[in-house]
């Protein structure tokens, strides 16, 4: 991407965000993504915390992710709000030659605007999406959840405003060496619940956890060994959202991972920059009758 053009879209976008900044539901957003997990694998496994969560609050079991259906590029969608050929990140392993991702993500954004934005990852790879001066606190602590969570539960504890990614490998590194949806897989992804019970547990016991959006999704499933392709059971992903304004219920409309960058924002009351295609999931910033999206 030309560099004027760049240094434009990041002048642009936190600018468009303040003029048009709408009503604020939650003071931070939490979201967490358990890399590789379908959502018939969150069905069947023994996962109480994200059931817990999908039955308190809102979820679209059928969400979708990009094209490219791999974990660079739909982890720069679902925190950029754009396809990937918008991106850039059109490959899926650690390459400091390509430098970061070429358009500001939803925690660029919320960070120009003064807002605590942090990531904890398994994933050196993920690190093509940490934007110099897009985030407070960068963290790889390990590649087990065990790790990432205790990190990020430490964080959250005493977070102020703003975004906190955190992701978890174990569903994506057990279905390529297993087999997705595999007992082995399947356990992958009860031990990441456990870890996101330990994030979960920071975030509830914080006085103002009602001010707090707490979004469970993944970048992709996956089949046999592998994924990256367009087949549904790669594209397929869960989408869960837990919060006090949440309009509680399955929801069927179609949900894609572009729109969690969105969601992510709008709950901070911040206008969605004009480059993003995706858009917020309204029925979890208020408990009103639910609107289409």
């Amino acid at each position: 991407m030309n560099r004027a053009l760049f240094a434009l879209a990041l002048a642009v976008a936190p600018r468009l965000a303040r003029a048009q900044a709408p009503a604020r539901p939650y003071d931070h957003v939490v979201v967490v993504s358990f890399d590789g997990m379908r959502p018939d694998g969150m069905e069947l496994a023994n996962a109480p915390t994200l059931h817990r969560l999908r039955t308190e609050g809102a979820a679209a079991l059928y969400a979708e992710t990009v094209g490219d259906s791999s974990t660079l590029p739909s982890h720069s969608s679902m925190l950029a709000g754009v396809e990937v050929r918008v991106h850039g990140m059109n490959f899926d392993d650690f390459r400091p030659e390509r430098g970061f991702i070429r358009v500001p993500t939803a925690l660029y954004v919320a960070h120009d605007l003064g807002f605590a934005t942090a990531m904890f990852v398994s994933k050196t790879k993920l690190r093509h999406i940490a934007l110099p001066g897009s985030l407070d606190r960068w963290s790889l602590p390990h590649w087990s959840c065990e790790r990432v969570a205790a990190a990020a539960a430490e964080y959250l504890a005493t977070a102020p405003a703003g975004i906190t990614f955190i992701h978890f490998s174990e569903p994506d590194d057990s279905g390529h060496r297993f087999g997705w949806m595999r007992e082995r897989y399947l356990q992958a992804i009860t031990r990441s619940d456990r870890c996101f019970s330990t994030v979960m547990s920071a975030i509830e016991t914080r006085p103002d956890h009602d001010r707090m959006l707490v979004i469970a999704t993944a970048d992709h499933g996956g089949h046999g060994q592998g994924h990256g392709t367009h087949n549904p059971v790669d594209l397929h992903i869960p989408w869960v959202a837990w919060g006090a304004q949440v309009t509680r219920g399955d929801f069927t409309h179609p949900v894609r991972t572009t729109d969690t960058a969105a969601t992510a924002l709008a709950a901070l009351g911040v206008a969605i920059p004009a480059a993003f295609t995706g858009r917020p999931v309204l029925r979890v910033l208020t408990r009103a009758a639910a609107p289409a999206r």
